[in-house]
């Protein structure tokens, strides 16, 4: 049913447009033919503690610096979004980002590699993380995730970065229409270089 999923989004999305895609509209699908649903969170939701271990668990770090990071995004920057994939009781998955803003570290690191005045920058929301543990990994919960994150932000583009190694990823972003601005940005010395994509989102307007 996961396939489903896969290829109804982009169809609707085209046809209606993104914003066509309503959150409930969203929910109510996924719930109906995947047996998982979407749910927003932020720093107060009683899912965050368990956004913090798949952050870990995907990324790693220390819990209370990855408390206070999430907590700060959604709390502090605008256009906070951010939802968690729900299997019963467990979450799966989770997904966050923000509007893209000058002074914002992300952005002007990118500014200074693909210019400040680049379109892909102007009106953007940038898609922070997004992670599906791997026990719920190919059932379609990272792009039902995405779809949902990407329907519901004000923006009409949006910004991503991925490990150029994770080749998962890529795939998924490449198949849901995102185009690459930077084939490999060391954001920090000695960390793994990052491919910097971007997408036009399709307001049906």
């Amino acid at each position: 049913m996961a396939k489903i999923i896969r290829y109804l989004f982009p169809y609707v999305a085209h046809h209606c447009g993104k914003r066509a895609l309503t959150t409930r509209f969203m929910r109510g699908f996924i719930s109906i033919t995947s047996g998982y649903t979407l749910e927003p969170f932020d720093a107060a939701s009683p899912y965050f503690d368990e956004v913090i271990r798949i952050y870990r668990e995907a990324f790693g770090g220390e819990e209370n610096a990855i408390r206070a990071f999430i907590a700060r995004y959604a709390n502090t920057l605008p256009d906070w979004r951010g939802y968690v994939a729900l299997t019963g009781a467990h979450v799966a998955g989770m997904g966050f980002g923000t509007r893209s803003l000058p002074g914002q570290w992300w952005h002007d690191r990118v500014a200074v590699e693909i210019g400040a005045d680049h379109p892909a920058l102007q009106d953007a929301w940038v898609l922070v993380d997004l992670a599906v543990r791997s026990a719920y990994r190919n059932r379609g919960i990272g792009a039902a995730l995405l779809e949902t994150l990407l329907a519901s932000q004000p923006c009409p583009r949006a910004l991503l970065s991925t490990e150029v190694a994770n080749a998962g990823a890529r795939r998924l972003y490449e198949r849901n229409g995102w185009r690459y601005l930077h084939p490999g940005l060391v954001f920090t010395p000695g960390q793994q270089p990052f491919v910097v994509m971007g997408c036009a989102i399709n307001s049906g307007e």
